[in-house]
């Protein structure tokens, strides 16, 4: 399979450039988040956390990781050619943990491709788009039912409108996949293996909107709907590629939402 795009056509000083920029806004955000806040409370605040409440976030943290371990899984399942070797996926998968630290954005967890045997190491590059498309699907989609719930003034027709384009994007891409005879080999597995990963995608967001209200719950009073539409739209801001990995955006989306 040809990639849709060829990244070597881009000038490297242009990509650079963009990267510097980048950069230079994640300092200057967070600088300016920076002066807002007093670090010896906070770190006074972080060693306050129960044990039995750390404990707790990390259960729920290892049951994240199994999540994606199988969403890793699912997702190169997709491929007709792949033979299934869960210790070797596992083994990618763990690699592939270190690897998100190399790279702001975590880009370089795409080298597990190299730890995975595969049809081919294309397959397994696009096995990996699936796999982060759908942790994106699920990042839009409780951001949409989110704007829904915050912002009653808007349109409603505008926000329906963002909730209908974000949980139908499986399907759309579904119905992408049979446009192109060389793709319409991988539509069964996809309907087999999309729902799975949809429903993994929900369960890790639940969880981790579930980290955030038991912390956020022992310094303010705050339901579980109101933590999750509040942590719904500040997870949006990792999809805004405006600055590295979302840095300093995330921080100002929290902020702001949580005010």
């Amino acid at each position: 399979m040809k990639p849709l795009y060829n990244y070597n056509s881009r000038p490297s000083w242009h990509k650079t450039l963009l990267y510097v920029l980048k950069l230079a806004l994640s300092v200057f955000i967070m600088w300016r988040i920076a002066r807002q806040i007093d670090f010896s409370t906070a770190l006074k605040d972080i060693l306050a956390l129960p044990v039995s409440l750390v404990l707790v976030l990390i259960c729920l943290s290892l049951l994240r990781h199994i999540i994606q371990y199988h969403n890793w899984l699912f997702a190169l399942r997709i491929n007709p050619g792949y033979q299934v070797n869960k210790k070797q996926v596992m083994i990618s998968y763990l690699i592939g943990l270190p690897l998100r630290f190399a790279l702001p954005g975590g880009h370089a967890s795409i080298a597990k491709i190299f730890f995975v045997s595969n049809s081919s190491k294309m397959a397994s590059f696009w096995s990996t788009t699936l796999e982060r498309s759908f942790m994106t699907w699920a990042c839009w989609s409780f951001a949409s039912v989110s704007a829904l719930l915050y912002y009653p003034y808007l349109p409603l027709w505008l926000r329906w409108g963002l909730i209908a384009i974000s949980t139908t994007l499986p399907l759309i891409l579904y119905l992408i996949l049979g446009m192109k005879q060389q793709w319409q080999a991988i539509q069964k597995p996809y309907l087999q293996q999309a729902p799975k990963m949809m429903s993994l995608q929900i369960a890790n967001t639940l969880i981790t909107y579930l980290q955030y209200w038991l912390i956020l719950n022992l310094f303010i009073p705050i339901t579980w709907l109101n933590a999750c539409i509040r942590m719904g739209l500040t997870q949006f801001s990792n999809s805004i590629p405006i600055t590295i990995a979302g840095l300093g955006l995330r921080e100002s989306f929290a902020i702001h939402f949580l005010r």
